[in-house]
């Protein structure tokens, strides 16, 4: 069962990727960023700027994602996000 910041994630992922609601269904708390949705910097920036407007200006995917090792970028979650969202607030 995703969280609400989970929840709120995945549907700032749609819209990023422009994929329509029933994308969703196929979205989980382990769903990774990289390894699953193939997304692009430009989507990751995106997505940055609309958890900024959703949460406040202290939550700065751009350089949480920019101190991350290789791996831990590959295998960053929806639910790795909402854990940074969660405690950037």
């Amino acid at each position: 069962m995703p969280t609400p910041t989970q929840s709120v994630v995945a549907e700032l992922l749609r819209e990023v990727t422009g994929e329509n609601a029933e994308w969703l269904a196929g979205l989980g708390p382990a769903t990774r960023l990289d390894g699953d949705l193939f997304l692009d910097s430009l989507e990751v920036a995106a997505l940055g700027e609309r958890l900024a407007a959703r949460f406040g200006p202290a939550v700065d995917l751009a350089g949480f994602v920019a101190g991350l090792e290789l791996e831990a970028l590959l295998q960053l979650s929806i639910a790795d996000v909402a854990s940074y969202v969660d405690g950037a607030g």
